[in-house]
């Protein structure tokens, strides 16, 4: 295992059973994803689902809700995510066939007011209506909920919500035996000048990575 670990000292994902609420860097939090609409995008090689896990924990360690929402063979891969210390009895996933039930679902979610963070995972190349974001967007600043959208595409191509606050472009690399190196590059941030990135080490490429 401590092949895996960073200078730092930070391990992620199924490297470790639990993970504190600190080992999450200011830049990629709650804290600072709260009322936004957020999208992650990547190809073949996408951390994508990495970097929602570690919010999906934060909101957990925090006695805060987080909900799933997938469809279109879009999903995580359930012992990752409870190798990483997410409790996955209390992680709501909702089914959807399309786009267009996942936004409504979203919407409900949202209205509810009880959720730190929803994830809308669109898979593919899904974009949602410009309307159906306002709406979304509008909800998630009343409510400090991260919405959280997964895209399955490159950055150089159109945004699945181009009303998204901030972008982030994801991929993983091999940095060791079992181990991959995943990495978030925000290309698009309204609050702070874009270019940052968030990494951590995961261990074992079985789905989380």
């Amino acid at each position: 295992m401590s092949a895996c670990l960073q200078p730092n000292g930070m391990m992620m994902a199924s490297a470790l059973p639990e993970r504190s609420v600190e080992s999450v860097r200011p830049g990629w939090s709650l804290d600072t994803l709260a009322g936004r609409l957020v999208e992650v995008s990547g190809g073949a090689a996408t951390a994508a689902l990495s970097a929602s896990a570690a919010l999906i924990l934060q909101a957990q360690q925090r006695g805060e809700l987080a909900a799933w929402i997938g469809g279109g063979g879009a999903t995580f891969f359930p012992p990752d995510f409870a190798a990483s210390g997410i409790d996955l009895e209390a992680l709501p996933v909702v089914r959807v066939a399309d786009a267009a039930q996942a936004s409504k679902v979203a919407d409900t979610l949202l209205r509810s007011g009880g959720f730190a963070l929803v994830v809308l995972d669109l898979g593919g190349k899904a974009k949602l209506p410009l309307a159906v974001q306002t709406r979304l967007v509008g909800l998630a600043k009343k409510h400090r909920t991260a919405l959280l959208v997964i895209t399955r595409k490159n950055y150089r191509e159109s945004s699945g919500g181009s009303l998204a606050s901030l972008r982030g472009e994801t991929e993983k690399r091999r940095a060791g035996h079992d181990c991959f190196l995943c990495e978030l590059r925000v290309v698009k941030d309204k609050r702070r000048v874009p270019g940052w990135r968030y990494t951590e080490m995961c261990r074992g490429p079985d789905g989380l990575c």
